[in-house]
């Protein structure tokens, strides 16, 4: 079994949060649900603080942490929807959010697996994973865990009050 992880307010992987606004690798559309998943728990971190917005102070005092298993086969059958393997570092470079939100609709409306490979934005030689929730093999990963950690102040430069 391969270990995946997200950040998310929801304890699932149906994935809604797709059809409700446009991602890096997708265009938000009724019926069209996808959910990002990261190779590491610091992976998931960066990607939610990278998509965080707003006053810092308003941010959470938590965040959820899914741990995710994915069968061996299921992960193997990862394809990557820039071509056959995982591409260049500097392929990343020059793919426009347009570019991969095209390549990524089309993964997802092709059905190709149940898992894309794709870069990760603000890590580039990390690797995210989308998980199509409408793919055959999407039912056979599964969450193993939802945890409440509180996030480290220190990432958004804000320190509790002296006492």
């Amino acid at each position: 079994m391969k270990t995946l992880w997200r950040i998310s307010n929801h304890c699932d992987l149906d994935g809604l949060g797709g059809e409700k606004s446009d991602g890096r690798w997708h265009t938000a559309a009724r019926g069209k649900r996808i959910v990002y998943l990261s190779e590491s728990p610091a992976g998931a971190l960066l990607e939610a603080l990278a998509n965080l917005k707003g006053n810092p102070a308003l941010f959470p005092e938590k965040y959820q942490l899914l741990e995710v298993t994915v069968p061996d086969d299921v992960y193997a059958s990862m394809t990557f929807p820039s071509g056959g393997s995982p591409p260049s570092r500097s392929f990343y470079k020059t793919l426009s959010p347009s570019l991969s939100r095209k390549k990524g609709d089309a993964w997802l409306r092709n059905r190709v697996s149940a898992l894309a490979g794709v870069p990760s934005f603000p890590s580039p030689y990390s690797l995210n994973i989308l998980l199509n929730p409408q793919h055959p093999d999407a039912g056979r990963i599964s969450i193993k865990a939802c945890r409440r950690i509180r996030y480290d102040r220190r990432l958004f430069h804000i320190y509790p009050a002296a006492k």
